[in-house]
């Protein structure tokens, strides 16, 4: 199940309205990130605690789902047909620095975000709300 992700630099943006939700993507896998983040209520810190606890493998929503591999976790889509085409597979430690960096983030209620993965690292961009 392990694929390799063979892209220079990647990115998913994300919408913050009443809900969350993915805007554009520039591969399937990062689909698959945006969905993984915006599609399931479980904070940055459950999502960690999940990581770092030993007694379940994965863990899904209605759409898509994360599996522990060895030391990276696997993002999915449950409705894909074929699993390589949208899967993505992340190192740990880059995982738990994208979903500390979204939970700090979000606190800020931005409009918007781009995430961007390059080199094994996520890098978050956030567009501020306009006031008025």
């Amino acid at each position: 199940m392990k694929q390799k992700n063979d892209y220079k630099m990647a990115y998913v943006t994300i919408k913050f309205d009443e809900v969350l939700y993915v805007t554009k993507a520039d591969i399937p896998g990062m689909y698959s990130i945006g969905h993984c983040l915006t599609d399931d209520i479980a904070s940055g810190k459950e999502r960690i605690a999940w990581i770092l606890n030993g007694s379940c493998d994965s863990i899904s929503n209605n759409r898509t789902f994360m599996v522990k591999d060895d030391n990276n976790i696997i993002t999915d889509d449950l409705y894909a047909d074929d699993s390589c085409d949208v899967s993505l597979s992340v190192p740990i430690p880059a995982m738990i620095n994208l979903l500390e960096q979204l939970d700090e983030i979000c606190k800020t209620n931005p409009e918007e975000v781009t995430i961007y993965y390059e080199n094994e690292k996520f890098r978050i961009e956030a567009k501020e709300r306009k006031q008025g």
